[in-house]
């Protein structure tokens, strides 16, 4: 009796539990009783309780495991392209249709040299070129704070896992010695190391009294048994825009301050830890670089015309532009004064307007040029901008839907190995239900042979 109803509340537990996230599916193992020897052989004597086993496979746990890691680094990824997208956008609304306009404001004054509201009309689409050139800016810095702020509150949520991982190892370690599996404790701290592998990947190693030592992908070590490594976010050495994710080490002259050394990005292989690292480091980076030399070339290209003609007094013309090196971030349009638009390409020819055609003509000269690439027009630089960025967000979106994928293939062959079934329980439900029954009736049947025995003797 006792065997069957072990069962059936162990039945219960896992019909109470299939909702539950990380739940294994348990089992009571049974062992039959050593024979009792008598003259006529051996009797049977029952059946004893071994333990409580815990349905699992490490496997595919290992697997599970890996695939929700590199998921959650290539959704990250996914999520912080298709914000990046947002910001250098096509049409009327972009930089290289604002750029077009400035120059096309040229034709007026290659009409009209003398036309200070012409002239007026070009510094006007000056400004507002280099305002959408700051909105742009602006935007990438806020992905990048946004990458900052993440990855801060991912560590915390790290440093949270790690801490608890730690103190489940201790109590899993102190029942080790009654020689059974606490089947509960395990679940939830599988469960707590597939939600690390969300954050970042690890990879786990077990010692002989149950406890897991966590390393992250590039051996980094995170916990060991019942002590918990600290992670933290700093800002990078060379670039302060920049986040990194340090590890706190003690700091003998002052225990509150704890020195923080910077991890090499090759020790972070997975979560959403190395998706946001990749955006900030490769993604981002890169899309800076080609605002940067979008920018810096066309700003150079029409200070460096302005340069070559003369203003309406005569004289060379100053820079439209300023900003020192012609940053997204710094330039500014320092020309006022319309009548120091360089018009003319003749000295003491006020009508003259060679070198507003000649600004003209950047439209269709090759002025621009991303990352070192032989120069482009205006138009075909911000089209291989924009295109540089639609094959990062296509090959992230591609990377996601994959990775999604085998995430959720690997998750569901673990389910099938260690989940529990609702059929599959109400049959056993129904099946211990009976044994226990049936063990109910010959204990009955024992009691009833014993009592008419005690009757004979009287």
């Amino acid at each position: 009796m006792n065997a069957a109803r072990a069962m059936l509340d162990t039945t219960a537990h896992n019909i109470s539990n299939v909702n539950t996230p990380g739940y294994s599916r348990q089992r009571v193992e049974l062992a039959t009783e050593d024979g009792l020897y008598t003259g006529a052989g051996f009797f049977g004597r029952g059946v004893r309780l071994t333990t409580v086993s815990r349905a699992t496979n490490e496997a595919l746990s290992k697997e599970a495991n890996l695939n929700t890691a590199a998921s959650a680094s290539d959704a990250t990824r996914l999520s912080k392209l298709e914000q990046l997208e947002k910001a250098l956008p096509l049409g009327e609304a972009g930089l290289g249709y604002s750029a077009t306009q400035l120059l096309n404001t040229f034709v007026d004054v290659s009409n009209q040299p003398l036309d200070m509201s012409a002239r007026q009309v070009v510094l006007a689409r000056a400004q507002e070129w280099v305002s959408r050139v700051h909105t742009a800016d602006q935007q990438l810095n806020q992905l990048q704070n946004g990458v900052v702020t993440d990855l801060t509150l991912n560590v915390e949520q790290i440093n949270s896992l790690t801490s608890n991982i730690a103190g489940i190892n201790q109590s899993i370690a102190a029942l080790k010695g009654s020689g059974h599996a606490p089947n509960d404790l395990l679940d939830r701290r599988d469960k707590m190391i597939s939600d690390l592998n969300k954050l970042v990947q690890v990879n786990a190693v077990e010692a002989d009294d149950g406890s897991l030592s966590l390393f992250m992908g590039g051996g980094q070590l995170l916990v060991l048994s019942n002590t918990a490594q600290t992670l933290s976010v700093v800002r990078d050495l060379n670039n302060s825009a920049l986040g990194r994710v340090a590890l706190q080490t003690p700091n003998p002259a002052d225990p509150s301050q704890p020195f923080n050394r910077i991890l090499d990005s090759s020790q972070i292989t997975g979560g959403a830890i190395q998706g946001l690292l990749s955006f900030q480091d490769m993604d981002l980076a890169a899309t800076r670089q080609d605002l940067q030399d979008f920018v810096s070339g066309f700003a150079t290209a029409v200070d460096t015309q302005q340069s070559a003609g003369l203003s309406a007094p005569g004289v060379a013309g100053a820079p439209i532009f300023g900003g020192g090196p012609y940053t997204p971030t710094d330039i500014t349009v320092t020309l006022t004064d319309p009548a120091g638009l360089a018009a003319s390409g003749t000295p003491f020819s006020a009508s003259d307007n060679a070198n507003a055609r000649a600004m003209l003509d950047l439209r269709d000269d090759a002025i621009i040029s991303l990352n070192n690439l032989p120069p482009s027009t205006l138009t075909d630089a911000y089209s291989q901008m924009i295109g540089n960025m639609g094959v990062l967000v296509q090959t992230g979106r591609t990377a996601a839907s994959i990775s999604s994928t085998l995430e959720t293939n690997s998750a569901q062959m673990l389910s099938a190995e260690s989940g529990v079934n609702l059929d599959e329980e109400a049959s056993r439900l129904i099946q211990f239900q009976q044994s226990y029954q049936a063990a109910a009736k010959v204990l009955q049947v024992a009691q009833t042979v014993f009592d008419t025995l005690l009757n004979i003797s009287r």
